[in-house]
């Protein structure tokens, strides 16, 4: 089968993409996949679904942070219907031992799975803007996974600080259990899923809020978003959350976005917020979709 998708990596660049990019060996998991909208969600799909099985094989469960906005509404619907043995085999992502090898079986993400959200609009869950209600629609009905397995932002509280608050503290519930989360100042997310704005924003993170942009100590914040589409209130993770996970990875749609990551891969543009996110020790993935 032949592959429709191009990948950009440090390990496997041309020649001349080395010697344009050289700033680009500083980092050695850092990875673009861009293609057609089909073929990019697929991969995209398999990707967290090999990953998720890796990691309830290591530590007992898949802790994942879904994006928001209209971008991810594709890739959840993949996740939901699941990714064959076949295309798990295609893009070279074996699952651990103990799981079916049957290039026919179907593989969702596993049961033990559970869902955080990265940012959220501050409206009524059943607001046509609201992250939570999206991820409902799209991803947790047929996707196996337990409803109470999503872990919710309280967009709907009118007091917006106490609702980051009370997030940071149920995140808090899922590693305090971890013999070595004393030691750690933040979580590490097995996979958190982040879009990509026009402006070069992600999650909630707007170039406009410096001080959020700028957050060391706290898990979570209210922002405010005055150019946010929609304006308005809103709750994030910040950057050290988001820069201290196994994996991280972009999923983002159309040209121009497409033009804008690879910009920000490239190391091209670093003035946007995305620009930020740089694992600490963890991967990062770019898979840009175009029709």
């Amino acid at each position: 089968m032949q592959r429709n998708t191009t990948l950009l990596t440090l390990s496997s660049a041309t020649d001349n993409f080395y010697t344009k990019q050289s700033i680009m060996n500083r980092y050695s998991h850092k990875f673009l996949y861009h293609g057609n909208e089909t073929a990019t969600t697929e991969h995209a799909a398999a990707l967290i679904v090999a990953e998720a099985y890796r990691a309830v094989a290591e530590r007992g469960r898949f802790l994942m942070v879904l994006a928001g906005g209209n971008s991810p509404r594709i890739l959840y619907k993949r996740l939901a219907q699941g990714v064959s043995g076949e295309l798990l085999e295609h893009y070279e992502l074996p699952l651990p031992d103990g799981w079916s090898k049957n290039r026919e079986t179907l593989h969702q993400l596993p049961e033990k799975t559970w869902f955080f959200m990265g940012d959220e609009r501050c409206v009524p869950i059943d607001h046509p803007d609201s992250n939570e209600r999206m991820i409902r629609e799209t991803l947790l009905p047929d996707s196996g996974i337990d409803t109470r397995h999503l872990v919710r932002m309280a967009g709907e509280k009118a007091d917006t600080e106490e609702a980051a608050r009370e997030y940071e503290d149920a995140i808090r519930t899922f590693f305090v259990s971890e013999e070595s989360f004393a030691e750690q100042p933040f979580p590490h997310f097995d996979l958190i899923l982040l879009g990509l704005g026009d402006d070069g924003h992600t999650a909630s993170l707007f170039a406009d809020n410096t001080e959020a942009l700028e957050e060391k100590r706290q898990w979570v914040l209210s922002v405010n978003a005055p150019f946010g589409n929609p304006p308005g209130k809103r709750l994030t993770l910040t950057l050290p959350v988001i820069n201290h996970a196994r994996n991280i990875l972009f999923f983002t749609t159309g040209k121009e976005k497409s033009e804008l990551a690879e910009k920000i891969f490239l190391e091209e543009e670093k003035s946007v917020p995305a620009s930020l996110v740089k694992p600490i020790n963890g991967k990062l993935f770019w898979f840009t979709a175009q029709p």
